[in-house]
C-alpha cells in the first residue's frame, strides 16, 4: 500500500494496536539460524456488570517461542502459552464456567481462564515476494475485523492452517484454508466456546494505485457441529481507503449468507469513517453496521464496538433466538494526543442503535493511555463505561464499567 495511505491511516491502526491487536509483521531474524523470543504481559483487570457482582483479575501471561531457519528460505517457529492468575476474584463467563479456574459464581466475566496450550508450531518458506506457511499460527488480515488474533485477552486466537501469500509492488493477495480455528477459552473450553472444527477457505487481495487503495475479501466458512452454527457463513466484501479533505475516508461493505448447517438467510455489514490529523491531535468519526444475522466469528472484536465488550456475543454469534440482538449501528468518535512525557492518550465515544436506528441500546466512554517505558516494555491503562437503555427491551438494559493496567514485555 502506498506510504501517505499507511501515514493518513494512522488513527485507524493505533486504536487497534492499542485494543490489543498486534500487527502481523514477517518473522524477523539475525545472522544466527536461531532465535528465541518471549512475549509476557500482566495485567490487573477490573469489571462490573449491573446485577453482577464485582470482579477483579490478576493474570500473568508469558509465551516463550523460538524461530529456526533464516529470514529467506525455508524455517519453522514454535510457541507456547501460559496464562495462570494471582488474583482470581472472577469467572470467565461462558457456558461451562465450573470447567474453567478461576470460577467464582455471580462475579461479573473477565474472559481470561488459566490455561497452558501449544499457541504456534508452524513450517515455512520465504523467498520470491511469497511467503508459504503450515501449521499453528497467529492470523491477521486488514483491521482484524472478520480476521483476527483476539490480542486483547491474554489467551490468543490462533488457527490450525495453510497459508499461501504473494505482494509485488502495488498487488497482494493471500488465501488460508484452516480446518480449526483455537480460541480464546483455551484447550479446557467446551460447548460455544471450545475450538471451531471445519473448513474456512480466507481469501484477500489488496491493489493500491496513486493515493487510493482497494482490498476484497471473501470468507468461506463451514464448522460442522451444531453449536457454532451461527459461525458458519459465506461472507463476500471490499473496502476503498482515498483521500478527502486531506484526510482519508474508508468506505467498506460486506454480503452474507449461511453455509453448512445454518438456517438460509441475508444480511451485510457496513463500515464508513473519516480520518486526519490537526497538529497534534488524531481524530476520526464514522459509523458500523452490522444486520442481525450478519457474525464475525473469528474477529478481534474488542477493537471494535467499546471496550466493555458489550456486544461480543452477538457479534461472534454465540447467541440465538430471542437472546439475539436486533443487529447493531454504532456511531463513533475518537480523539488522541500525546502528552508530556511521550503518553499517548485516545478517547472514544459511542452511540448504539439497533439495525434500523430506532432502538437505542446505550452509550458508551472509552479512553487509553499508552506509554513506551523501554523499546521492549510499554505499559497500557484503559477505561471504559457502558450506559445501557432502561428501555432496550431487557437486552442491553445493565450498565458496565471496566478498568485494566497493564505491563507488556517483547524480547
Amino acid at each position: 500500500m502506498n506510504k501517505k495511505i499507511l501515514f493518513s491511516l494512522t488513527a485507524l491502526t493505533q486504536a487497534t494496536a492499542i485494543a490489543g491487536t498486534p500487527v502481523e509483521t514477517p518473522t524477523e531474524t539475525t545472522e544466527d539460524w536461531f532465535k528465541f523470543s518471549v512475549e509476557a504481559r500482566a495485567r490487573v483487570e477490573q469489571r462490573k456488570q449491573q446485577g453482577l457482582d464485582n470482579s477483579w483479575a490478576g493474570t500473568f501471561r508469558i509465551r516463550p517461542g523460538f524461530y529456526l531457519g533464516k529470514e529467506e528460505g525455508f524455517a519453522a517457529f514454535a510457541q507456547t502459552e501460559h496464562t495462570l492468575a494471582f488474583i482470581d476474584d472472577y469467572q470467565t463467563g461462558t457456558p461451562q464456567s465450573s470447567r474453567f479456574t478461576p470460577y467464582t459464581p455471580g462475579n461479573t466475566p473477565i474472559a481470561d481462564p488459566e490455561n497452558n496450550e501449544l499457541n504456534q508450531l508452524y513450517g515455512q518458506y520465504k523467498g520470491y515476494g511469497a511467503l508459504a506457511r503450515v501449521g499453528r499460527q497467529r492470523l491477521i488480515y486488514d483491521n482484524a475485523a472478520f480476521i483476527g488474533n483476539v490480542g486483547w485477552r491474554q489467551n490468543e486466537q490462533t488457527l490450525d492452517a495453510g497459508l499461501i501469500d504473494y505482494g509485488k509492488d502495488a498487488f497482494k493477495v493471500k488465501y488460508a484454508y484452516a480446518n480449526r480455528v483455537n480460541r480464546i477459552f483455551g484447550a479446557d473450553a467446551a460447548g460455544p466456546v471450545k475450538a471451531l472444527k471445519g473448513d474456512a477457505h480466507l481469501f484477500n487481495g489488496s491493489y493500491s494505485f496513486g493515493e487510493h487503495a482497494f482490498t476484497g475479501y471473501v470468507y468461506l466458512m463451514d464448522f460442522s457441529e451444531l453449536q457454532f452454527a451461527r459461525a458458519s457463513n459465506n461472507t463476500y466484501g471490499g473496502f476503498f481507503d482515498f483521500d478527502v479533505c486531506n484526510g482519508k475516508l474508508h468506505t467498506e461493505f460486506a454480503y452474507q449468507t449461511e453455509a453448512g448447517n445454518q438456517a438460509s438467510y441475508e444480511d451485510v455489514y457496513g463500515h464508513a469513517f473519516y480520518a486526519n490529523k490537526v497538529s497534534n491531535f488524531s481524530y476520526n468519526f464514522g459509523v458500523e453496521y452490522l444486520g442481525q444475522d450478519f457474525v464475525t466469528p473469528l474477529a478481534t472484536v474488542h477493537a471494535f464496538n467499546g471496550f466493555a465488550d458489550v456486544f461480543i456475543a452477538d457479534r461472534l454469534g454465540l447467541t440465538s433466538g430471542s437472546n439475539q440482538w436486533n443487529g447493531l449501528t454504532d456511531f463513533y468518535a475518537t480523539l488522541g494526543t500525546k502528552i508530556p512525557g511521550d503518553i499517548a492518550l485516545k478517547g472514544f465515544v459511542h452511540g448504539f442503535f439497533d439495525k434500523n436506528v430506532d432502538q437505542f441500546y446505550g452509550f458508551e466512554f472509552d479512553a487509553v493511555a499508552a506509554k513506551k517505558l523501554r523499546d521492549d516494555l510499554k505499559a497500557i491503562a484503559k477505561y471504559a463505561y457502558f450506559f445501557g437503555d432502561n428501555d432496550a427491551q431487557n437486552k442491553f438494559d445493565d450498565n458496565v464499567a471496566q478498568f485494566s493496567v497493564e505491563l507488556n514485555y517483547t524480547f
